[in-house]
This record gives structure tokens, sequence and C-alpha cells, in this order.
């Protein structure tokens, strides 16, 4: 509705000679009118704002001073208050009451921006006329643009980012693809013999070159989310072939660091209606996160199903989180201890992208850790999820 009303709501006309005393200090602007909507009061806030003094419009028809409010909302608004209803004029609805001035500096609006109210004014319990509280909103109207117009540069900044990133990263990982494909072909002594101290130095190469295209990889499924352009393609998963065969991809690592890797069976025979893709890159990442931390004890992956979702849980012996860094590491790009970052690696994504696609698959990601007590992340997904396209 574009004009909010309310039951009847009056002035008495007793009240009139302050409200024409207060009218003078206050920075509203105060009018009252006759049942003809002939002007009776017009206070200074109106001669000044109108450039039109009191003996200029007193004894005069409203509408014939301002001939513009004819037939409008402005007009209906005041002939309701002669049947003894209140309007309270909202400025998101209707720009202005008045067409007065726009205030100096405010050139880019045709006419000043108003918020009023329109009430009945009575005299012996009867409707006798109206009074009108008139505000200038002018000034706060343009800083609401200006917040407006500062919003959709950024969000629109932000769109050219995430498509600078998504193109950037096609462009690196096709050359990487073909230096990995040349880098096994020699490995394989495919053009000729290959000597032992030369295997090793093309596996590192290979490694290298690996590690790039994983980060890049990152990168582009964080600009495909984060331009909301990703989409699921959901079906239904057994649970824990897909678990079992994330957690051997782990092992190597695990043993390399002398840790246990203990991935729970309890998800035999579960099934999920979800995108095993994100889920497989979820699960990839939170057990990557955790290994690459945790330098003694263990990491484990458990699997809980109820009759509604299914919860997965990365826990770790690692250094942990401090309270106050636990929303922090969802961050975008944030790494919260740069001395160990530097020495572990990595761009910043994992944990945002995981959490962006968990909620895109209808679950969610969540934490919880103590400096010095390790790391549990939890994964739950609803067992049955719809296609959609990804929110940034």
């Amino acid at each position: 509705m574009p004009l909010q009303e309310s039951p009847l709501t009056s002035l008495g006309a007793e009240a009139l000679p302050l409200l024409s005393e207060l009218g003078e200090v206050l920075e509203l602007g105060i009018l009252t009118l006759d049942c003809d909507l002939v002007v009776r009061g017009w206070n200074r806030w109106l001669a000044a704002a109108s450039g039109a003094v009191a003996a200029d419009v007193v004894d005069r028809p409203l509408l014939d001073v301002f001939p513009g409010l004819r037939d409008t909302p402005a007009e209906a608004a005041l002939r309701r208050a002669l049947v003894g209803v209140t309007t309270v004029w909202a400025h998101r609805f209707h720009r202005y009451f008045l067409p007065l001035p726009s205030p100096p500096g405010h050139h880019d609006f045709e006419h000043m921006q108003q918020s009023a109210r329109i009430v009945p004014l009575l005299r012996d319990a009867r409707v006798d006329g109206v009074f009108v509280l008139v505000q200038d909103v002018t000034e706060r109207v343009a800083r609401e643009e200006e917040l407006r117009d500062a919003l959709q540069r950024a969000e629109t900044a932000s769109r050219a980012k995430s498509e600078f990133l998504a193109s950037m990263s096609h462009e690196l990982r096709t050359p990487l693809s073909a230096v990995v494909g040349y880098m096994e072909l020699l490995e394989g002594e495919m053009v000729g013999p290959v000597e032992p101290l030369q295997k090793t130095y093309l596996s590192r190469v290979k490694a290298a070159a690996r590690h790039l295209i994983s980060i890049i990889e990152e990168i582009l499924t964080f600009s495909r989310v984060d331009a909301g352009k990703e989409e699921i393609h959901p079906v239904v998963v057994d649970v824990a072939p897909l678990v079992e065969s994330v957690g051997e991809l782990f092992v190597p690592q695990a043993l390399q660091k002398g840790l246990a890797l203990v991935v729970n069976q309890a998800a035999e025979g579960v099934t999920l209606g979800t995108d095993p893709t994100k889920l497989r890159q979820i699960l990839i990442n939170l057990l990557g996160n955790a290994l690459k931390f945790t330098d003694a004890g263990q990491v484990t992956l458990d699997v809980e199903a109820t009759s509604d979702r299914v919860v997965f849980r990365v826990r770790d012996t690692g250094p942990g989180i401090v309270r106050e860094n636990l929303e922090r590491i969802f961050d975008p790009f944030t790494q919260i201890d740069q001395s160990l970052t530097r020495v572990k690696g990595g761009t910043g994504l994992g944990l945002p992208v995981s959490r962006r696609l968990a909620r895109l698959l209808d679950g969610d990601l969540s934490v919880e850790s103590a400096a010095g007590q390790g790391t549990t992340f939890t994964l739950w997904l609803p067992r049955n999820v719809g296609v959609r396209a990804a929110e940034g």
C-alpha cells in the first residue's frame, strides 16, 4: 500500500497555539487547513522552504497554492483526514507531499524529499480541519542513494574480479596440463631412456605442476560460486565407498608424516541424494587441511546418518584454532597464522569454498576448536537436495 493508514488519530483545536509556538522553532513544516482545505496556518519553516511567506498563502485554498496536488495521493490523504483518518506519508512510496524546491546542494532532486503525517483536527469531537506535519528527508535520501550506488559499484567490481580470476585460471590451467602430460611421457620413457636422477627431477616437476593445477582448480571453483554460476547435479550416492576412496587418497601423506588416518565405516549401506563431485571436493579439502596442520597424533573421518541428514566429522589433533578466529577461517583468502601458512602453503580458499559448496547442497559446514586441543569440522547434508544454481 502506498499510504499507511491508522484508525482515528486526531488533534484537538486547543493544541494549536502550542503547536504554532513550536512550529516557529522546530525544523519541521506545520500546515493547518480548514474543512475546505483553505490554509489557516503556515509556519516559518514552510515559508523558508517554499519561498512563500504566510501572508501569500494563508486564507487561500491549498489546491490553488499548489495546483499540482489536484487528483493526487496527497489530495486523497487530505480528504481522508476530513473523515477522521490519519495518514503516515512514507517517502519510500511517495517522494514528497508538497512540491517544495529541493534544498541547496541537492540539485539532483527535482523537489524536496519528504515524509509527512496528515492528521484530522478536531473541535468539540468533530473534524474541523486538517493538521499536516512535514519533514525534510532529502539529506537522508541522498545518503541512501550514495550507499546504494557504492554497493552497486562494489558488486560490479566483485563480478569483474571473479571473471578475471576465472579467465586467468583457465589460461594457466591449459599450459600446466600440457606440462604434466609431457612430464608423464618423459617419465614413462616414451621418447627414450631416462636416467634415475632425471626421473627424480621429472617426478618433482610433475608434482609441482599438479600442485599448481589443484590451486587453480580451487580458484576456479571459488570464482564460479562467487559469481553464482556453480550448479549441482545430484544423484543417489553410496556414502561408504565415496568416503573410503577419499580416505585412500591421503594414506601416503599420513604415512609420510607418521599420522594415524582413521576412516569410520559406520556409513555402510547409507545413501545420500547429492552431488558426489562437490561432496568429494569438500571432504578432500577438510582431510587435506587436517593432515596439513597436524604434525602428531591422528586425523579421523566419521560419518553419522539420521532419517533426514548425513553428518561428516573430520577431527584432528593439530594445534587448534583460537575462538576469535573460528569464523575468520571461512573468509576468502584469509590465513589466520601467516607463520604456519607460509610453511604449509595454500590459497586460503579451501575452507571458504567448502562452506559455500555445503550451503549450495542445502547443508552447512561448521567448526569447533580451541588452541592446543585440535579441531573438528562438521559437514551436514540433507538426505536429498534439489537442483539449483549457486548464490554468490
